[in-house]
């Protein structure tokens, strides 16, 4: 019980860094104003979603109404406006980002859900995001950690709406600000940007290991015997980073093989 206590404390916490966060910045700001009809935005803003049952959710009932490039500058406004003021959810925008059925909504409704302990409004997500993918995912009242999970299932991979970079950027910059420096309009990436999460602390709050002595593995008398180490070898030159050091650093920067690379547990 107290195990679950501490749990639950930890995730008020967390959300409610993130709601004060946002809050800080006065909402998200889209950079550029939207150029979708009244008649097409109110469309698709106030439809309401279809109920689900069981395992069948209907999709968007207006996909035959409004055209595609339409509804598609209709979900990047969705996206822009699903998280208010002080971090406030817009209830309305969760229920019309449903009925528009982007799928790239879906990284946007998942990072939403994470900012809110209200179980109606997880179910108003929960409900959208059915909407979307057409199946559901489960987890209805702590929505974030199964729809992560499988959004990095998806073959082909997630899709991401136009602009959802700076969108993410904004939303972490209010906790960090430097998280504008890495997130922002057409940011080059390898990896997709809806799995950046913050990690609970500033940058640099946790101080990375930059460019450690290193001694033979003969010489490491430090280690106990059966010590875990992570092991990296490029181009033919091979180095142990033990669990022990990299558990405190977290990061590490250095030059193996030629190369300067960052090694992150």
């Amino acid at each position: 019980m107290d195990k679950l206590r501490s749990a639950l404390l930890a995730l008020l916490l967390f959300t409610l860094l993130g709601t004060a966060a946002c809050g800080s910045s006065g909402g998200l700001v889209r950079p550029t104003p939207t150029h979708v009809s009244a008649a097409s935005a109110v469309t698709t803003a106030t439809a309401a979603p279809t109920a689900l049952s069981g395992e069948e959710a209907v999709g968007p009932s207006t996909e035959a109404e409004i055209p595609p490039t339409v509804r598609d500058e209709a979900a990047i406004d969705i996206m822009w406006r699903v998280i208010g003021r002080y971090g406030g959810i817009d209830e309305d925008a969760v229920i019309a980002a449903g009925v528009n059925g982007n799928p790239g909504l879906v990284p946007v409704l998942v990072e939403t859900a994470a900012l809110t302990l209200d179980t109606d409004l997880s179910l108003k997500i929960a409900t959208a995001l059915e909407m979307i993918v057409g199946e559901s995912v489960g987890g209805d009242y702590v929505l974030a950690a199964p729809w992560y999970s499988w959004m990095s299932r998806q073959d082909p991979p997630q899709v991401e709406l136009e602009g959802f970079d700076e969108w993410k950027g904004q939303r972490l910059g209010a906790i960090d600000p430097s998280f504008r420096e890495f997130l922002y309009q057409d940011v080059p990436a390898r990896i997709p940007i809806w799995s950046v999460q913050w990690g609970g602390v500033y940058r640099d709050g946790i101080p990375p290991l930059e460019f450690p002595i290193n001694v033979p593995g003969s010489g490491a008398d430090f280690l106990l015997p059966g010590e875990p180490v992570f092991g990296v070898t490029i181009n033919g030159e091979s180095r142990a980073y033990p669990h022990r050091i990299m558990g405190w650093h977290e990061l590490a920067n250095d030059v193996l093989g030629g190369e300067q690379i960052t090694f992150v547990f």
